[in-house]
């Protein structure tokens, strides 16, 4: 089931060269989805709900098979048993389908938001525990590791830095650049103090940071005001929505990135 599922997304994915396209990489940064990505992992959502369908379908004719008893056939304990499991799992699916299906696909959908993680990149493979030992591969970025197809294990790198991007609530792998070797050690010319200062934003979140140690953030809607520091490691202490937040935080060009607790978030500069 797992290799089937992958083989769809690759499918899915095949108008897009790559599936790691370069020309979604200034959307995945700024922590959106683009367009076609959007309408590819729609489509696989469709596909998974038709396929439950499917199955369920042949499971209630199961059931209707093995609720008409024949001479000959199975005892009434197995019938009951068979009918039963069948009927279960039958209705199971259906109420996943009705339901959305995949819940946390369709909320990544809806939200349309993209998260980040940096780090040195590895391959790792298991065989799925199944009668065809399919074989499943993941791909391990810093101290994340994410499930993909075939297709993008084999196109992502087997070594270096990687900035890979995916929906947080399915884990779905939407994209992944190299990084130049030292990329994520490099700090911008300018301390992290000095650099932060100004506002900020990407489609779900707004922060300001000013000289005097304010910082004025908006996530989803719910506005707080509070203080923000450089420890002497560089770190960013922020008080947000109330709580105070210690983070990686890095500025390259006119874009900041926060990283907290594995997940990175990226902001651009208002002009």
């Amino acid at each position: 089931m797992r290799g089937g599922i992958h083989a769809s997304e690759s499918i899915l994915r095949a108008p897009a060269l790559s599936p790691f396209p370069s020309e979604a990489l200034d959307a995945n940064r700024r922590g959106e989805l683009t367009a076609t990505q959007r309408d590819g992992f729609a489509r696989l959502l469709r596909l998974r709900n038709r396929r439950a369908t499917i199955i369920a379908a042949v499971l209630f004719a199961v059931a209707v098979l093995f609720g008409f008893p024949a001479r000959g056939a199975l005892s009434p304990i197995w019938r009951i048993a068979i009918v039963g499991v069948a009927l279960g799992i039958a209705v199971s699916l259906i109420l996943r389908v009705m339901s959305g299906g995949d819940k946390a696909l369709s909320q990544d959908l809806r939200r349309g938001r993209v998260e980040s993680v940096t780090g040195p990149i590895s391959k790792e493979e298991e065989l799925a525990p199944d009668a065809d030992s399919t074989k499943l591969y993941f791909l391990r970025v810093g101290d994340q590791r994410f499930s993909v197809g075939a297709l993008a294990n084999d196109a992502a790198p087997r070594s270096g830095q990687v900035r890979l991007y995916y929906l947080p609530e399915s884990r779905k792998v939407v994209n992944l650049e190299q990084l130049a070797e030292g990329a994520q050690a490099a700090v911008a010319q300018r301390p992290l103090q000095e650099a932060i200062l100004g506002s900020w934003r990407n489609n779900f979140a707004h922060a300001s940071f000013t000289a005097d140690g304010r910082v004025t953030a908006s996530v989803m809607g719910r506005h707080s005001t509070g203080q923000w520091s450089v420890d002497t490691q560089g770190r960013l202490h922020a008080e947000i929505a109330g709580r105070a937040e210690i983070a990686d935080a890095t500025v390259s060009g006119n874009e900041l990135r926060i990283s907290l607790t594995g997940r990175v978030v990226t902001l651009t500069r208002e002009a």
